[in-house]
């Protein structure tokens, strides 16, 4: 026995040398979830001794709520470039808080691109260039909270697509994600079905943008866009009708009809509450604010509409992506807020500090205030969950 502690302690000692004065070497890695969709915006570089193993907990501080499929990566004589892949650490968890939440939102974190002191560049024109399959710039990412106010990030796989301006729904068991030029529905959340998706034919150049479902009335489900028409060659509002049961859009798309109407209006979110459709979107025409409000006894009007003097605030020039939550008499309004920097007409000039929220009290608008996420959110959408209070 003696003889055994005597070899366990000049192991421990010629370790303790080989820590000491081993050769040093670099992992640098890329961060995605089970399906290969992005978690990080940058990759990381961890510096280690050859032969050790690079601590799965060093990982898991980058991206938290997830945890390495792949635990054993050890430090090689030569550095090493990883792409590795994420689950989600407490999934069960994940999908029990979501369920009982009594909000679901969706939006898109960009990834080429960080945020700094607050604020994130919209790092290239996506207006007409975007066409919805290419991976790597920007991921899906859906949220949940109980207030509306203070948010969580579902820690889970997200479909590997380019993905901006989502809109999310839950339909016959199944979550859809319809977005700028695709639509993609789950179950579970780790695995992705890619739906076909039609473009329009009466749109210049597939310029289509930021789709919503909506739902009438007498319970029917519809996607609401904005499109560039061949004929005015401005941005106007269109619906078509969907189906849940196929998970179809079916591409008859009709014109919404405003009065007061702008030449260029997009970003369109419809509720029927109230015994009246109401139509919050975009005023593209405008220099800044933006925001407007439209009621309509029909789904595709006439709406009667009218600009909304929202104070943004010294920081921002404009706003867009208006997402309504209605509850009787109650109106809460979260937008995206933004400003430019240097030449206006440059897109990649424009930063965006993520989302707000104003509530509408006794016909006015309230101060900003921002939403809490842990991620900067983005064009957001909300789903209100039916089997809550």
């Amino acid at each position: 026995m003696k003889k055994i502690g005597t070899i366990l302690l000049l192991c421990l000692f010629l370790l303790g040398i080989y820590l000491s004065l081993g050769k040093k070497s670099k992992i640098t890695v890329s961060f995605v979830d089970e399906n290969g969709t992005k978690l990080v915006v940058d990759s990381k570089s961890y510096t280690g001794k050859v032969g050790m193993l690079l601590l799965p907990k060093k990982l898991e501080r980058e991206v938290p709520g997830y945890t390495p499929t792949k635990k054993l990566i050890f430090f090689k004589s030569k550095n090493q470039t990883l792409t590795l892949k994420f689950k989600s650490k407490n999934y069960k968890k994940e999908i029990k808080s979501l369920k009982e939440a009594k909000y679901v939102g969706a939006t898109f974190q960009p990834m080429t691109v960080e945020v700094k002191h607050g604020w994130q560049q919209d790092p290239y024109n996506t207006a007409r260039v975007y066409d919805g399959r290419k991976t790597g710039k920007d991921s899906l990412r859906v949220l949940y909270s109980n207030d509306g106010i203070n948010w969580k990030k579902l820690n889970v796989s997200y479909p590997k697509v380019n993905l901006r301006d989502p809109s999310i729904a839950k339909i016959n068991g199944y979550w859809y994600i319809i977005y700028t030029k695709g639509l993609v529905r789950t179950k579970d959340f780790r695995k992705w079905e890619h739906l076909k998706w039609n473009h329009a034919n009466e749109f210049v150049n597939r310029y289509e943008w930021a789709p919503e479902f909506v739902r009438d009335k007498v319970g029917k489900w519809h996607v609401v866009m904005a499109g560039m028409s061949k004929v005015t060659r401005n941005f106007q509002l269109y619906i078509s009708n969907f189906d849940p049961q196929t998970g179809e859009d079916a591409n008859d798309w009709q014109k919404v009809v405003l009065s007061n109407a702008p030449n260029n209006a997009i970003d369109a979110n419809i509720q029927y509450a109230n015994g009246k459709y109401i139509l919050f979107y975009k005023n593209e025409d405008l220099a800044t604010n933006k925001i407007a409000m439209a009621t309509s006894d029909n789904l595709l009007g006439p709406y009667d509409s009218k600009q909304q003097n929202i104070d943004l605030g010294q920081n921002h020039v404009g706003a867009e992506g208006p997402e309504a939550l209605i509850s009787g008499k109650d109106m809460t309004l979260y937008i995206d807020t933004y400003q430019f920097r240097g030449n206006p007409r440059n897109n990649n000039n424009v930063y965006y500090d993520g989302l707000h929220f104003t509530r509408l009290i006794n016909g006015k608008w309230t101060n900003l205030s921002k939403a809490n996420a842990p991620i900067l959110i983005r064009h957001f959408s909300i789903w209100k969950n039916v089997n809550t209070p």
